[in-house]
């Protein structure tokens, strides 16, 4: 039984070692063929998300604001 049973976990280790070795494999040809951007495409596209961002928190802040006052005038009448 206790032969048995190494024998199973022996296999078991070899079968997920193998397994890991051929998933490692496989992702390393994946990433072969991934088109990665240049140093500038990577730029340009920074500073388009950094300007989408900026725009988008304006909005927000302005709509708060606005809002505030809308209801700080609604709070006011009644």
């Amino acid at each position: 039984m206790v032969g048995s049973s190494r024998t199973h976990e022996g296999i078991f280790i070899i079968r997920f070692y193998k397994q890991v070795v051929q998933f490692i494999s496989e992702v390393k040809a994946e990433l072969m063929k991934v088109a990665w951007p240049t140093k500038e495409e990577t730029v340009s596209s920074t500073w388009v998300v950094i300007t989408a961002v900026a725009l988008v928190a304006v909005w927000i802040f302005i709509a708060d604001k606005a809002s505030a006052i809308v209801m700080m005038t609604l709070q006011r009448m009644f």
